[in-house]
C-alpha cells in the first residue's frame, strides 16, 4: 500500500498525529513503574523472572511453549485486564486503512479484537511505557489519544494461542476439517499444542509423573542452554523440545470425556494429513 496515500487520508493523518503524541508519551514514561508491572506479573509465575522472561518473549514471536500454556495464558489475561484498565474506550484508538471513511468506534467489538490482543503480546512494553507516562496537566488529553496499531492475523494468533477458550470453541463448533486444520496452520500451531491445549482445558486428574518431571526440570534450568538431556533416551529429548504428545498416541485417560472426543477429533483432523 502506497504510504503517501495513506498520509492524504483520514486513517493516514490519524495515524501520523497518533505516532507523533506516542513519540512523545514514550519520552516522558516512568521507567520505576514500568519495572513494577513486570514484577507484578513475575509475581504470577511465583517470582520466576526467567521464566516470565520466556514467556514475554514468546509473545513477541508468536511462540508458545506446550509445557507452560497455563503459564502463558495467566499473563495473558493480566494484561488483557490491565490494558483495559488503563486503556478505557475513550483513552485510545486504531484505524482501519481499508475503511478510512468510518471514524474509530472503540465500542466496536471487531476493532478491540484486532488491537488489544496484538498490542499486549508483541508491544506489551510500549502498552506499559503509555500507561506510565507522566505528563503536565495541560498536556494530560494526550494520555486520552494514544494510537495503538493492528493486525488482524497476529491478534487472532494471539488470542488462540495465550487464551485457551477461544481455541477450545473453534474446536467444539460443527465446521469442515480442513477448515479446523487451515486454521491451526494460520495460526501456526501443530498437533503438539493442540493437545497440550486440549488436556489442560479439560483436564480431570493428575499428569503423567513422566510430564511433571520434565517441566519440573526445565523450570529449573531456565535458560534452557544448558538443559541436561545428554544423556536421556532420545525420545525424553524429543518430548521436551516438542511437547507429550504426538499425533499416533492413545487420547490421555485424565481428561473429560468432553476433552477426549475433542482430542481424538483433533487428532483425525492432524491425521489426515500425514
Amino acid at each position: 500500500m502506497n504510504s503517501n496515500n495513506n498520509d492524504q487520508s483520514y486513517a493516514g493523518r490519524c495515524a501520523s498525529f497518533g505516532s507523533y503524541a506516542n513519540s512523545f508519551l514514550l519520552k516522558h514514561q516512568d521507567k520505576a513503574a514500568v519495572e513494577k508491572m513486570v514484577e507484578e506479573q513475575v509475581e504470577l509465575l511465583r517470582g520466576n523472572k526467567e521464566l516470565y522472561n520466556m514467556i514475554d518473549n514468546n509473545m513477541m514471536n508468536g511462540d508458545l511453549d506446550p509445557f507452560f500454556i497455563r503459564e502463558h495464558c495467566a499473563i495473558y489475561s493480566w494484561r488483557e485486564t490491565f490494558f483495559c484498565k488503563h486503556f478505557p474506550n475513550d483513552a485510545w484508538f486504531t484505524v482501519d486503512f481499508l475503511n478510512d471513511t468510518f471514524p474509530f468506534d472503540p465500542e466496536n467489538g471487531f476493532y478491540r479484537f484486532i488491537t488489544i490482543p496484538y498490542q499486549i503480546t508483541r508491544y506489551f512494553d510500549r502498552v506499559m511505557a503509555f500507561a506510565s507516562a507522566k505528563v503536565d496537566p495541560e498536556l494530560s488529553w494526550l494520555k486520552r489519544q494514544i494510537y495503538f496499531e493492528n493486525n488482524e492475523q497476529l491478534s487472532d494468533e494471539a488470542e488462540c494461542k495465550y487464551k485457551w477458550e477461544e481455541l477450545a470453541t473453534d474446536f467444539t463448533e460443527d465446521g469442515d476439517e480442513l477448515e479446523k486444520l487451515t486454521h491451526c496452520e494460520d495460526i501456526n500451531i501443530g498437533f503438539s499444542e493442540v493437545a497440550h491445549l486440549i488436556v489442560e482445558v479439560h483436564q480431570t486428574g493428575p499428569k503423567k509423573l513422566e510430564e511433571i518431571s520434565l517441566k519440573a526440570v526445565m523450570h529449573h534450568y531456565m535458560p534452557w542452554d544448558f538443559l541436561p538431556l545428554d544423556d536421556v533416551p532420545r525420545v525424553i529429548q524429543k518430548k521436551a523440545i516438542h511437547g507429550m504428545y504426538d499425533v499416533e498416541d492413545d487420547t490421555p485417560d485424565n481428561i473429560s470425556d468432553e476433552g477426549k472426543e475433542m482430542f481424538e477429533k483433533m487428532r483425525k483432523v492432524f491425521s489426515n494429513t500425514l
